[in-house]
This record gives C-alpha cells, sequence and structure tokens, in this order.
C-alpha cells in the first residue's frame, strides 16, 4: 500500500479531528496538528483553510455516497445510511448540520451532496417519490444522531414511530 500524500494526510487529519471533536475548532493550527504535519503543508497543498475544509467535506460525502451506493434494495439503502451515522456521527452532522458558511465554505457543498443522495435513491424509491422517502429517512436518522451526541440514545422511541432504519 502506498505512503499516503501529504494532502491525503492533512484531509485524513481533518476527518479524524472532526470525528473526534466536532467543528467548533477547525483552525488551520488544529488541523495540522491533527495531521502530523506543518501549517505551511495547508497553503502548498490547498492554498487556503477553505479549500482543505472542502475536500474534507467531500471524503466524507464520498463516503455515504459509497455506502449507498453498494445498497440494492431500500431496506439495505436504509440501514447504510443510517449505519453511516452511527459510524461517524461527527462527520454525518459536520454534512449535514455545521454552519459552512461560518466556515468560509458554499452552502452548495451540501446541496450537491443531497443531489448524490437522492440520484443514489432514485432506483429504489422512484423518481416521484424519492425526495419524500429521503427526508423520511433522514429525520429519523438525524434525530437518532442528535440523541446519541447528546449522550440520550433512548430519549424518543424511533422504532416506536415505525421510521428506525
Amino acid at each position: 500500500m502506498p505512503k499516503p500524500t501529504v494532502a491525503e494526510q492533512l484531509v485524513s487529519g481533518g476527518r479524524d479531528l472532526i470525528g473526534r471533536e466536532g467543528v467548533a475548532d477547525l483552525s488551520v493550527r488544529r488541523l495540522v496538528e491533527a495531521a502530523g504535519r506543518s501549517t505551511m503543508c495547508v497553503y502548498s497543498h490547498f492554498g487556503s483553510r477553505k479549500r482543505l475544509l472542502a475536500e474534507v467535506f467531500r471524503s466524507c460525502a464520498d463516503d455515504l455516497a459509497a455506502a449507498l451506493a453498494a445498497a440494492g434494495t431500500a431496506a439495505e439503502f436504509e440501514r447504510a445510511y443510517a449505519a453511516y451515522a452511527r459510524e461517524a456521527p461527527r462527520h454525518f452532522q459536520y454534512l449535514f448540520a455545521a454552519d459552512l458558511e461560518g466556515l468560509g465554505l458554499e452552502p452548495a457543498l451540501r446541496l450537491d451532496l443531497v443531489d448524490a443522495v437522492l440520484a443514489a435513491g432514485v432506483s429504489l424509491a422512484g423518481a416521484d417519490r424519492v425526495l419524500a422517502w429521503w427526508l423520511g429517512l433522514h429525520g429519523a436518522v438525524w434525530l437518532d444522531t442528535l440523541q446519541r451526541l447528546a449522550g440520550e440514545p433512548d430519549r424518543f422511541d424511533i422504532a416506536a414511530a415505525g421510521n428506525a432504519p
């Protein structure tokens, strides 16, 4: 296996930092510490913190899209979506709830992600139903994620509401 490039190390470090701590402090200093690199690496490989954070966002989005692409049925899609959120709750939060503009990122990144999620689900739910289907799924998974991040995983009984994937 080839050694990761410096750019890959920076993206991986950013993902690790977000996975551990969320997006509260994504300064260049914290990002390079997480990657074990120097501050200049961010500027020489990405040009700015903003570009690095956009690549971290895309990397997390690519992982979610890959998990969904492997689903052959609607139930598998739902399980894959919920599993991503359970396994990487802070990445899920970064993808769907972080203040992208506050981080210097384009809000369109999130719309592109939703487009990709919907495209992955069209063949399973149908083009006319995919948005409504995903909105119900996303709401249930997001509430489950919020509960777990708050340390109250059973506060609301999502399964009893008939929405648990």
